[in-house]
């Protein structure tokens, strides 16, 4: 009597598990921090269900479960680490502003993207088109700054970036004015966050230079 494996029963299972790695390697780089996405749609739940289905047809089951339970695990994880950017080290600006909603359907997002690279040799490219396209809208706009965040201040339009030595004027600006706000009134200490900063920010913008 001959054992036969998973991999003799299914040639392409070592390959989904390749394109599976590489994609969780790529969600290591996404930030999560500001993301706004639609849940799932009747057109999405059918592509899953359609890739799902061929998914264990071949035998790829087990790494379809632990595939998808794994995504779902990243991306919680993902929002957990961007809850608290440090970005505003006094102020409760660092929170993120993700809603629980957002993580629901980044999360599913992501186990689309994950349900793709498991039966991408078994459906049609429309159907890994359609379950791969949210999680692409999320890693293209991971590089978005989330509001009050100081690389969004450190940056200024046109392409030009201020020195070191501007970016730590600006962020002694925001904690100063964020110190004497907070002793007045929490209003007060924002209001003065930004009356500061975009001071600051006129009065070196002209003093930045394009880089090449």
């Amino acid at each position: 009597m001959t054992l036969t494996t998973a991999t003799e029963r299914d040639p392409g299972s070592d390959a989904a598990r390749t394109r599976v790695a590489a994609l969780f390697e790529g969600a290591s780089r996404v930030s999560l921090g500001v993301v706004v996405v639609a849940p799932p749609d009747a057109t999405r739940e059918s592509a899953r269900d359609a890739a799902t289905d061929a998914a264990i047809v071949a035998g790829r089951s087990e790494l379809l479960r632990e595939a998808t339970a794994a995504a779902r695990e990243i991306v919680l994880k993902g929002f957990a680490n961007a809850g608290f950017s440090g970005t505003w080290a006094v102020t409760d600006m660092s929170v993120s502003v993700a809603t629980a909603a957002d993580r629901v359907a980044a999360a599913a997002a992501f186990e689309e993207a994950t349900v793709a690279a498991i039966a991408e040799d078994l459906v049609d490219p429309e159907t890994l088109d359609i379950l791969g396209a949210t999680w692409d809208q999320i890693a293209s706009s991971s590089a978005i700054p989330s509001p009050g965040a100081l690389s969004s201040i450190a940056a200024t339009a046109a392409g030009v970036d201020r020195s070191p030595i501007q970016v730590a004027i600006l962020a002694g600006v925001v904690l100063v004015c964020a110190f004497v706000g907070f002793a007045y009134g929490s209003y007060a200490g924002l209001i003065a966050v930004f009356l500061g900063v975009g001071v600051v920010g006129a009065l070196m913008r002209g003093s930045s230079r394009p880089t090449r």
